[in-house]
This record gives C-alpha cells, sequence and structure tokens, in this order.
C-alpha cells in the first residue's frame, strides 16, 4: 500500500515540475512599439509639448441631431423592406382575386355538368347554355 502512495506522490511531484518548466516568461518591455525603438503613443500616453487626450463619458448626444450612419442605414433598409412587403402584399392580392375567380367559375361549370334527371340522365339545357357562353367568350377575343 505504502509503494502506491509513494508512486503516486512522485508522479504528482514530476507534473508539478513540468508545469513549472511549461509556464509562459513575460515578454520585455523593450522590443515592443514601432521597429525603431520609440514606445507607440495610445490614447493614454501623449508627447511633452502636447495635451492630454480624455475621452468625454458625461457628453450626451444631443437628439436633435441628424441621425449617424447605421441609423440612416437601418431606416433605408426599414423603408426598402415595407416597400417589398407592400408589393408582395399587393401581388398576393391579385392572385387571390384570380384564383377566386377561376374556382366560382369551375363550380358553376361543374354544376351544369353534374346535373342530372330523375332517371340519372345528363341535362342538355344546361349543356347547351355552357357551350354556348363559351362560344361568346371565343367571339369577343
Amino acid at each position: 500500500m505504502e509503494t502506491c502512495v509513494h508512486a503516486s506522490i512522485n508522479r504528482l511531484v514530476r507534473c508539478q515540475k513540468i508545469n513549472k518548466n511549461t509556464k509562459m516568461k513575460p515578454r520585455s518591455q523593450k522590443g515592443q512599439g514601432k521597429p525603431n525603438g520609440k514606445p507607440n503613443k495610445g490614447p493614454g500616453k501623449v508627447a511633452h509639448n502636447q495635451k492630454p487626450y480624455f475621452k468625454n463619458k458625461n457628453k450626451q448626444k444631443a437628439k436633435g441631431d441628424k441621425p449617424n450612419k447605421p441609423e440612416i442605414r437601418n431606416l433605408k433598409r426599414k423603408e426598402k423592406a415595407a416597400q417589398e412587403a407592400a408589393q408582395r402584399e399587393k401581388v398576393r392580392a391579385e392572385r387571390d382575386a384570380q384564383v377566386k375567380a377561376y374556382k366560382k367559375k369551375r363550380l358553376e361549370k361543374t354544376k351544369a355538368i353534374n346535373k342530372r334527371t330523375h332517371k340519372g340522365q345528363p341535362l342538355m339545357k344546361d349543356r347547351m347554355q355552357l357551350l354556348l357562353k363559351q362560344i361568346e367568350d371565343m367571339k369577343r377575343n
């Protein structure tokens, strides 16, 4: 039992040594910045003769200002989407009207063709009227 405990302790010690060897070392500060050796001047770093640059965090945007570019793009995108939706709705309404008219015409035709006498014979009177209607439509066009 003692050998198992001793072996596991040795493994832990070895893992810790490996982890210590693989740690990342911090880079030196010399090489950072511009290639000629001058450090970068960010918003916090200024030269001796310059005024420091501080952002105005408390400055609020006036509501009367014109919208910025992303807002303008969003407005244009919304307008375009609204126009496309109106166009789709118009096309859908026209198509629905055409389908409704076709269904009504087809229903009248099937009613006329399906009429039968009490013996089960088809009624020729309605069929003749349907044929007459077709001939008149053909003459118009």
